[in-house]
């Protein structure tokens, strides 16, 4: 073939200004394959196959072809501008007679190659051909270009303004991937958030695992906030990771994944990750939205435990209080509340508590708590598989809280929180329960000394009995209100003797042991007292006169030389039914005439 004929350059022009009249009918890609296979047919080649250099993954794609389907030309090769393209890096098995023709204006970057497989012919001068061809080319590109990004401009326009109209995480995530997945269905997502999502699990995503070993590109990411990419094997960008940059932090990374032999442009980037930067945006604003609103909730539920806990509460109440909150809002399956005394290592379990704390399963437990537990008191402590970390110490639950009950800068005792479950309980839900408790510790100890307080009203200092005021009291109450009673009056024979022989100490030290042995002997309804001097009562709610006549009995038996010095102890016993209801005084009179029978009589013995 000669020289390319004027007739025929003119008649390509021509076609080419048809093409773009026409354009709006056609995408660029038609376009380009129509304008391809026209070249071929005025250049009588075999085959015809059009390059365009992306100047962003600095590769050459092939956009269009028009020839036989078995060619062996590539879909896409790495090229350096400015180096000669050989056929050999365009096709397997170059024909001799092919040919590459330079896209490109006089001074100006090539924009890429049209390979003409020449066949039989040699093909001669094309130039002006080719420089007619990138012409067009660099038009139809510009003109994609200018409309892809109008297009662009508009969906980023309706994405940003959907994701900031919620303040809900759901809704923002929801928005990006549908708005992308429209966009760019080609693609598949997904979703590497750096916390914990509990919303809807129709949306793709994961959790952000933060390991440069096995996740470098999603784990660079997201450290660094800049787009990164993983390359195949032949070069081609398979994965990029773009991070959801807010203006106070990164909130994830959005995994996009291209399918093999799909393209990937500048363009696209561009609008991913300014997509992705509104999301990032509007996820901080949500998560701020959100943080304020569990802030004034968190403050709501101290105000609230703290108003109910002043409110002149028994410790019992403040410590089922504590628990119900505790139980109900974070969902602790045990809950101890321990207050140590001293050295002791275990310390004592407060009313409140849950049955694992009184069980002896708990004691080993308790007693490796107390001991290491003091040696950095003041620090709650948070550890998410007990087991794991202290497997010599047998327990079926592995979340552990702890939490200080600090006053005056003391230790007071501890609040435990348990469950089963490894990792249950969130650093959120730990720094909360810590400032609870903390608000909560100066009402705790004030129900302590108030209790304390009250026992010192009404208990003798001496032998820790209670005081006589206290069981008048409260024999008045049963009087009224029961069907019987009976009433015990104590003496211990000769005391003054003791008092005389030994000092006033060992007389004192004496009516402790014999009050110490008199409680030992009572029930928990029945009240005893120290009624006055070396005169102690008892007081049986509920007794008739057998049961009342068997615990005099108990206790002359029980105290006769059992105490050192050794002593005897008499008693008057008194009983009561609701046919016959006597006052206080006179209960109290009809015992201390049998006390006086039981001295006359020979003392160490009972009368009724």
């Amino acid at each position: 073939m000669e020289r390319l004929i004027d007739s025929n350059l003119e008649q390509a022009k021509l076609y080419f200004y048809q093409l773009l009249v026409s354009g709006e009918n056609y995408s660029c890609r038609e376009l380009l394959a129509l304008m391809t296979d026209k070249v071929k047919n005025l250049l009588q080649a075999d085959s015809l196959a059009l390059f365009i250099y992306d100047e962003w993954q600095q590769r050459l794609e092939r956009i269009s072809y028009a020839g036989p389907r078995q060619s062996g030309f590539c879909l896409s090769v790495s090229y350096t501008p400015g180096h000669i393209c050989m056929p050999d890096l365009l096709r397997d098995i170059p024909h001799v007679l092919d040919r590459i023709l330079p896209l490109q204006k006089p001074e100006e970057h090539v924009i890429g190659f049209l390979y003409v497989g020449g066949g039989r012919k040699m093909i001669t001068d094309c130039r002006q051909l080719a420089l007619e061809i990138g012409k067009f080319v660099t038009h139809l590109l510009r003109l994609q270009q200018a409309k892809e990004n109008e297009r662009h401009v508009i969906q980023l326009y309706e994405a940003t303004t959907n994701l900031h109209a919620s303040i809900d995480m759901h809704d923002v995530l929801t928005v990006l991937i549908k708005t992308l997945q429209q966009t760019y269905p080609q693609f598949t997502y997904a979703l590497l958030l750096a916390q914990d999502y509990h919303g809807d699990t129709e949306l793709p995503i994961k959790n952000l695992v933060y390991d440069y070993s096995v996740h470098e590109a999603s784990t660079k990411a997201y450290m660094t906030g800049e787009v990164q990419m993983e390359i195949d094997e032949k070069g081609k960008v398979t994965h990029r990771y773009v991070p959801l940059n807010g203006k106070q932090g990164i909130y994830g990374v959005l995994h996009v994944s291209i399918p093999f032999g799909m393209q990937y442009t500048k363009a696209d980037q561009s609008f991913i990750t300014k997509l992705a930067d509104s999301a990032g945006n509007a996820l901080e604003n949500a998560r701020l939205y959100q943080h304020s609103k569990k802030l004034i909730s968190d403050l709501q539920l101290i105000n609230e435990t703290s108003k109910k806990m002043n409110a002149n509460l028994r410790l019992s109440d403040t410590m089922t209080l504590m628990h119900q909150q505790i139980r109900d809002t974070f969902g602790g399956e045990e809950i101890g509340f321990i207050l140590y005394k001293e050295d002791q290592d275990a310390g004592t379990i407060l009313a409140g508590s849950t049955d694992f704390f009184f069980d002896e399963e708990s004691e080993s437990f308790l007693e490796f708590i107390g001991r290491h537990y003091r040696d950095k008191y003041g620090e709650a402590m948070f550890i998410s598989n007990f087991q794991e970390r202290y497997p010599e110490i047998r327990m079926p639950y592995r979340s552990l809280l702890i939490f200080p009950m600090v006053r005056s800068e003391q230790l007071r005792g501890v609040v435990i929180v348990l469950h089963r479950t490894p990792s249950f309980f969130t650093f959120e839900a730990f720094r909360l329960i810590e400032s609870l408790v903390q608000h909560s510790s100066l009402s705790i100890v004030n129900s302590m000394l108030q209790e304390k307080l009250e026992k010192l009203v009404i208990t003798d200092y001496l032998t820790n009995l209670y005081s006589r005021s206290y069981l008048d009291e409260r024999m008045r109450e049963h009087i009224q209100g029961d069907a019987q009673g009976g009433f015990i009056l104590i003496d211990i024979d000769d005391f003054k003797k003791v008092n005389d022989t030994y000092g006033h100490n060992t007389g004192d030290y004496l009516l402790i042991q014999v009050s110490n042995l008199v409680k030992d002997m009572i029930g928990p309804a029945d009240i005893a007292a120290r009624w006055g001097g070396e005169e102690l009562a008892i007081y049986l709610p509920h007794a008739s006169l057998e049961q009342t006549i068997a615990k005099a009995e108990q206790v002359v038996r029980s105290i006769g030389g059992s105490t050192r010095p050794a002593v005897t102890v008499s008693c008057g016993v008194s009983t009561w039914t609701e046919a016959d209801r006597p006052s206080v005084h006179q209960l109290f009179s009809n015992a201390d005439r049998k006390l006086y029978d039981a001295k006359r009589l020979g003392k160490n013995r009972y009368c009724i």
